[in-house]
Protein backbone atom coordinates (compact mmCIF):
# COMPACT_ATOMS: atom_id res chain seq x y z
CA UNK A 1 0.00 0.00 0.00
CA UNK A 2 1.10 3.32 -1.18
CA UNK A 3 1.54 6.08 1.61
CA UNK A 4 2.49 9.78 0.37
CA UNK A 5 4.83 12.35 1.60
CA UNK A 6 7.03 15.33 0.79
CA UNK A 7 10.63 15.48 -0.35
CA UNK A 8 13.03 18.39 0.13
CA UNK A 9 16.85 17.21 -1.02
CA UNK A 10 19.57 19.18 -0.05
CA UNK A 11 22.02 19.89 -2.61
CA UNK A 12 26.08 17.60 -2.22
CA UNK A 13 27.51 17.96 -5.70
CA UNK A 14 28.26 13.87 -6.16
CA UNK A 15 27.30 13.33 -2.86
CA UNK A 16 23.76 13.15 -4.58
CA UNK A 17 23.93 9.62 -5.13
CA UNK A 18 23.49 9.19 -1.25
CA UNK A 19 19.82 10.63 -2.29
CA UNK A 20 18.78 8.16 -4.26
CA UNK A 21 19.82 5.05 -1.48
CA UNK A 22 17.56 7.25 0.81
CA UNK A 23 14.51 7.33 -2.12
CA UNK A 24 15.16 3.10 -2.52
CA UNK A 25 14.77 2.82 1.34
CA UNK A 26 11.84 5.16 1.58
CA UNK A 27 10.39 3.08 -1.64
CA UNK A 28 10.81 -0.05 0.32
CA UNK A 29 8.31 0.97 2.54
CA UNK A 30 5.95 1.95 0.49
CA UNK A 31 6.24 5.66 0.23
CA UNK A 32 5.32 7.76 -2.77
CA UNK A 33 5.85 11.31 -3.11
CA UNK A 34 3.44 13.91 -3.67
CA UNK A 35 5.43 17.23 -3.76
CA UNK A 36 9.56 17.29 -3.83
CA UNK A 37 11.42 20.82 -3.78
CA UNK A 38 15.68 20.98 -3.67
CA UNK A 39 18.82 22.68 -4.78
CA UNK A 40 21.76 22.38 -6.82
CA UNK A 41 22.29 17.80 -6.87
CA UNK A 42 18.99 17.79 -4.88
CA UNK A 43 17.16 19.78 -7.32
CA UNK A 44 18.55 16.98 -10.22
CA UNK A 45 17.33 13.92 -8.16
CA UNK A 46 13.40 16.08 -7.15
CA UNK A 47 13.45 16.57 -10.50
CA UNK A 48 13.80 12.94 -11.93
CA UNK A 49 11.87 11.93 -8.68
CA UNK A 50 8.49 14.24 -10.02
CA UNK A 51 9.12 12.82 -13.71
CA UNK A 52 8.72 9.75 -12.71
CA UNK A 53 11.84 7.84 -12.18
CA UNK A 54 11.90 4.98 -9.40
CA UNK A 55 15.17 4.53 -7.14
CA UNK A 56 16.36 1.73 -9.19
CA UNK A 57 16.25 4.03 -12.51
CA UNK A 58 17.73 6.88 -10.59
CA UNK A 59 20.44 4.81 -9.33
CA UNK A 60 21.14 3.25 -12.95
CA UNK A 61 21.31 7.02 -14.57
CA UNK A 62 23.68 7.72 -11.48
CA UNK A 63 25.79 5.50 -11.44
CA UNK A 64 26.86 5.62 -14.62
CA UNK A 65 26.91 8.40 -15.94
CA UNK A 66 30.05 10.40 -16.80
CA UNK A 67 30.31 13.57 -14.98
CA UNK A 68 33.48 14.32 -16.37
CA UNK A 69 31.68 14.63 -19.48
CA UNK A 70 30.39 17.79 -18.44
CA UNK A 71 33.21 19.68 -17.55
CA UNK A 72 33.39 21.23 -21.50
CA UNK A 73 35.17 24.76 -22.04
CA UNK A 74 34.06 26.53 -24.87
CA UNK A 75 38.14 27.18 -25.32
CA UNK A 76 39.57 24.04 -26.17
CA UNK A 77 43.09 22.98 -27.08
CA UNK A 78 44.45 25.38 -24.72
CA UNK A 79 45.09 23.76 -21.44
CA UNK A 80 44.77 25.64 -18.48
CA UNK A 81 44.73 28.90 -20.27
CA UNK A 82 41.88 28.03 -21.77
CA UNK A 83 40.20 27.45 -18.91
CA UNK A 84 40.93 30.83 -17.76
CA UNK A 85 40.03 32.78 -20.83
CA UNK A 86 36.23 31.19 -20.29
CA UNK A 87 36.33 32.10 -17.23
CA UNK A 88 37.09 35.59 -17.95
CA UNK A 89 34.84 35.84 -21.31
CA UNK A 90 31.92 33.77 -19.48
CA UNK A 91 32.41 33.66 -15.85
CA UNK A 92 32.69 30.67 -15.39
CA UNK A 93 35.39 27.74 -16.30
CA UNK A 94 33.19 25.18 -17.63
CA UNK A 95 30.14 25.13 -20.13
CA UNK A 96 26.31 23.55 -18.20
CA UNK A 97 25.10 22.95 -22.32
CA UNK A 98 26.09 18.98 -22.19
CA UNK A 99 24.55 18.57 -18.36
CA UNK A 100 21.20 20.77 -19.26
CA UNK A 101 20.91 18.50 -22.91
CA UNK A 102 21.94 15.32 -20.76
CA UNK A 103 19.02 16.09 -18.06
CA UNK A 104 16.59 16.83 -20.83
CA UNK A 105 16.73 14.08 -22.70
CA UNK A 106 16.13 11.70 -19.20
CA UNK A 107 13.16 14.32 -18.54
CA UNK A 108 11.83 13.72 -22.53
CA UNK A 109 11.76 9.82 -21.51
CA UNK A 110 9.16 10.43 -18.94
CA UNK A 111 7.35 13.11 -21.24
CA UNK A 112 8.47 15.94 -18.87
CA UNK A 113 9.50 19.09 -20.83
CA UNK A 114 8.26 21.99 -19.48
CA UNK A 115 6.65 22.62 -15.88
CA UNK A 116 3.30 22.36 -17.16
CA UNK A 117 3.78 18.73 -17.71
CA UNK A 118 3.88 17.92 -14.20
CA UNK A 119 1.41 18.22 -11.45
CA UNK A 120 0.50 21.71 -9.92
CA UNK A 121 3.61 22.22 -7.35
CA UNK A 122 5.21 18.94 -8.12
CA UNK A 123 8.40 20.22 -8.32
CA UNK A 124 9.87 23.57 -7.25
CA UNK A 125 14.24 24.08 -7.24
CA UNK A 126 15.92 27.29 -5.82
CA UNK A 127 19.09 29.07 -7.66
CA UNK A 128 20.82 32.48 -6.48
CA UNK A 129 20.58 35.79 -8.22
CA UNK A 130 23.52 37.37 -8.08
CA UNK A 131 22.48 39.96 -9.48
CA UNK A 132 19.60 40.98 -6.87
CA UNK A 133 21.43 39.15 -4.54
CA UNK A 134 18.21 37.17 -3.81
CA UNK A 135 16.91 33.31 -3.76
CA UNK A 136 14.82 32.52 -6.70
CA UNK A 137 12.07 29.45 -6.46
CA UNK A 138 11.68 28.10 -9.60
CA UNK A 139 9.46 27.99 -11.42
CA UNK A 140 7.31 30.31 -9.51
CA UNK A 141 9.71 33.24 -9.12
CA UNK A 142 9.67 33.61 -13.18
CA UNK A 143 6.58 35.21 -13.23
CA UNK A 144 8.43 38.52 -11.97
CA UNK A 145 11.00 38.29 -14.86
CA UNK A 146 8.01 38.57 -17.18
CA UNK A 147 8.25 34.74 -18.22
CA UNK A 148 5.53 32.23 -18.15
CA UNK A 149 6.24 29.57 -15.10
CA UNK A 150 4.75 26.67 -16.51
CA UNK A 151 6.08 26.73 -19.97
CA UNK A 152 9.56 26.67 -18.96
CA UNK A 153 12.00 24.16 -19.53
CA UNK A 154 13.01 21.79 -16.15
CA UNK A 155 16.08 20.76 -17.24
CA UNK A 156 16.66 24.98 -17.52
CA UNK A 157 15.64 25.67 -14.34
CA UNK A 158 17.82 22.43 -12.64
CA UNK A 159 20.50 23.46 -14.78
CA UNK A 160 19.94 27.16 -12.73
CA UNK A 161 20.08 25.59 -9.97
CA UNK A 162 23.18 23.18 -9.86
CA UNK A 163 25.14 25.96 -12.09
CA UNK A 164 28.32 25.96 -9.39
CA UNK A 165 29.80 29.34 -9.53
CA UNK A 166 33.23 29.75 -11.11
CA UNK A 167 32.84 26.37 -12.00
CA UNK A 168 29.89 26.20 -14.15
CA UNK A 169 29.44 29.61 -16.27
CA UNK A 170 26.24 31.06 -14.83
CA UNK A 171 22.34 31.63 -16.58
CA UNK A 172 21.32 34.67 -18.02
CA UNK A 173 18.14 35.69 -17.48
CA UNK A 174 16.83 38.76 -18.44
CA UNK A 175 13.81 40.57 -16.96
CA UNK A 176 11.13 42.81 -18.02
CA UNK A 177 13.02 45.97 -18.14
CA UNK A 178 15.62 44.03 -20.72
CA UNK A 179 18.54 43.81 -17.16
CA UNK A 180 20.65 40.87 -17.40
CA UNK A 181 20.73 38.86 -14.20
CA UNK A 182 23.24 36.24 -13.42
CA UNK A 183 21.56 33.02 -11.78
CA UNK A 184 24.39 30.10 -10.42
CA UNK A 185 23.83 27.02 -7.86
CA UNK A 186 20.87 27.50 -5.31
CA UNK A 187 23.34 25.57 -2.46
CA UNK A 188 24.82 29.11 -2.35
CA UNK A 189 22.01 30.87 -0.46
CA UNK A 190 19.19 28.16 -0.13
CA UNK A 191 20.75 24.72 0.15
CA UNK A 192 18.09 22.84 2.14
CA UNK A 193 14.94 24.81 1.31
CA UNK A 194 12.42 22.68 3.85
CA UNK A 195 10.42 26.19 3.99
CA UNK A 196 8.95 25.86 0.29
CA UNK A 197 7.13 23.68 1.36
CA UNK A 198 6.24 24.06 4.95
CA UNK A 199 6.44 27.35 6.72
CA UNK A 200 6.07 26.20 10.30
CA UNK A 201 2.83 27.16 10.66
CA UNK A 202 0.38 24.21 10.81
CA UNK A 203 0.05 20.59 11.50
CA UNK A 204 0.69 18.23 8.48
CA UNK A 205 -1.73 16.20 6.78
CA UNK A 206 1.71 13.55 5.67
CA UNK A 207 5.11 13.65 6.30
CA UNK A 208 7.48 15.88 5.27
CA UNK A 209 11.25 14.20 4.81
CA UNK A 210 14.29 16.28 4.81
CA UNK A 211 17.47 14.59 3.36
CA UNK A 212 20.89 16.19 4.32
CA UNK A 213 24.46 15.36 4.15
CA UNK A 214 26.79 14.95 7.09
CA UNK A 215 29.35 17.62 6.68
CA UNK A 216 33.34 16.37 8.41
CA UNK A 217 35.36 19.35 9.06
CA UNK A 218 39.58 19.56 9.79
CA UNK A 219 40.39 18.01 6.71
CA UNK A 220 44.37 18.84 6.41
CA UNK A 221 45.75 20.00 3.61
CA UNK A 222 49.52 19.77 3.53
CA UNK A 223 50.31 20.63 -0.14
CA UNK A 224 49.67 24.20 -1.54
CA UNK A 225 46.27 23.24 -4.28
CA UNK A 226 46.43 24.39 -7.79
CA UNK A 227 44.27 26.73 -9.40
CA UNK A 228 41.28 24.11 -9.60
CA UNK A 229 41.61 22.29 -6.72
CA UNK A 230 41.43 25.94 -4.97
CA UNK A 231 38.41 27.04 -6.54
CA UNK A 232 36.72 23.76 -5.18
CA UNK A 233 37.68 24.35 -1.82
CA UNK A 234 36.24 28.25 -2.40
CA UNK A 235 32.88 26.29 -3.52
CA UNK A 236 32.95 23.77 -1.12
CA UNK A 237 33.58 26.37 1.92
CA UNK A 238 30.73 28.69 0.36
CA UNK A 239 28.20 25.88 0.30
CA UNK A 240 28.76 23.89 3.51
CA UNK A 241 29.05 27.09 5.75
CA UNK A 242 25.75 28.35 4.28
CA UNK A 243 24.40 25.03 5.88
CA UNK A 244 26.09 25.46 9.31
CA UNK A 245 24.80 28.78 9.61
CA UNK A 246 21.05 27.73 8.12
CA UNK A 247 21.22 24.71 11.03
CA UNK A 248 17.18 24.14 11.69
CA UNK A 249 15.25 26.51 9.68
CA UNK A 250 11.94 25.39 10.70
CA UNK A 251 10.27 23.73 14.40
CA UNK A 252 10.80 20.39 13.63
CA UNK A 253 13.10 19.95 10.91
CA UNK A 254 15.90 17.91 13.32
CA UNK A 255 13.29 15.11 13.81
CA UNK A 256 12.33 14.41 10.22
CA UNK A 257 15.33 14.65 8.68
CA UNK A 258 17.75 12.00 7.44
CA UNK A 259 21.27 12.47 7.58
CA UNK A 260 23.17 10.80 5.21
CA UNK A 261 26.91 10.28 5.71
CA UNK A 262 29.89 11.61 3.58
CA UNK A 263 32.35 9.55 4.31
CA UNK A 264 32.94 6.06 2.45
CA UNK A 265 35.71 3.92 4.24
CA UNK A 266 38.50 6.29 5.16
CA UNK A 267 37.64 9.34 2.54
CA UNK A 268 35.24 12.07 2.73
CA UNK A 269 33.36 12.76 -0.59
CA UNK A 270 33.22 16.08 -1.73
CA UNK A 271 30.64 18.25 -3.98
CA UNK A 272 32.75 18.45 -6.82
CA UNK A 273 34.52 15.08 -6.89
CA UNK A 274 33.32 14.09 -9.96
CA UNK A 275 35.37 11.18 -10.64
CA UNK A 276 34.38 8.77 -7.96
CA UNK A 277 35.51 5.43 -8.60
CA UNK A 278 32.50 3.06 -8.51
CA UNK A 279 33.08 1.58 -4.98
CA UNK A 280 32.98 5.37 -3.50
CA UNK A 281 29.19 5.54 -5.77
CA UNK A 282 27.96 2.28 -4.10
CA UNK A 283 29.11 3.60 -0.39
CA UNK A 284 27.41 6.61 -0.67
CA UNK A 285 24.48 5.23 -2.20
CA UNK A 286 24.10 2.48 0.72
CA UNK A 287 25.01 5.17 3.30
CA UNK A 288 21.92 6.64 2.06
CA UNK A 289 20.14 3.51 2.31
CA UNK A 290 21.34 3.14 5.56
CA UNK A 291 20.65 6.23 6.91
CA UNK A 292 16.61 5.95 5.76
CA UNK A 293 16.77 2.79 7.29
CA UNK A 294 17.18 3.52 10.76
CA UNK A 295 15.57 7.21 10.41
CA UNK A 296 12.01 5.25 9.66
CA UNK A 297 12.21 2.88 12.56
CA UNK A 298 12.16 6.11 14.96
CA UNK A 299 9.47 8.25 13.00
CA UNK A 300 5.59 8.93 13.52
CA UNK A 301 3.65 11.57 12.00
CA UNK A 302 1.54 11.69 15.15
CA UNK A 303 3.76 12.01 17.57
CA UNK A 304 5.54 15.04 15.57
CA UNK A 305 2.64 16.91 15.04
CA UNK A 306 1.87 16.58 18.40
CA UNK A 307 5.41 17.58 19.36
CA UNK A 308 6.36 20.42 16.85
CA UNK A 309 2.35 21.59 15.62
CA UNK A 310 0.25 21.69 18.49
Amino acid sequence: MNKLCDGVFEGGGMRGIGLVGAVARLEKEGYKFRHVAGSSAGAIVASLVAAGYDSEELYQVMKNVDFERFKAPHWRGLGPMGLLLNAGKNFGIYSPDLFENWLADLLARKNVYTFADLPEGKLRVTASDVTDERVLVLPNDLAGFGINPKGFKVATAVRMSMGIPVFYEPYELTDVNGDIHYIVDGGMLANYPVWILDDGSKQLDLPLFGFRFVHHKGRSKSKKPHLLTYLKQIINTIIEANDDECGVIVRGDLQRTIYIDTRVGDTVVGITDFNLPMEKIEGMYHNGYDSCHAFLHTWDLKHWNNAFRR
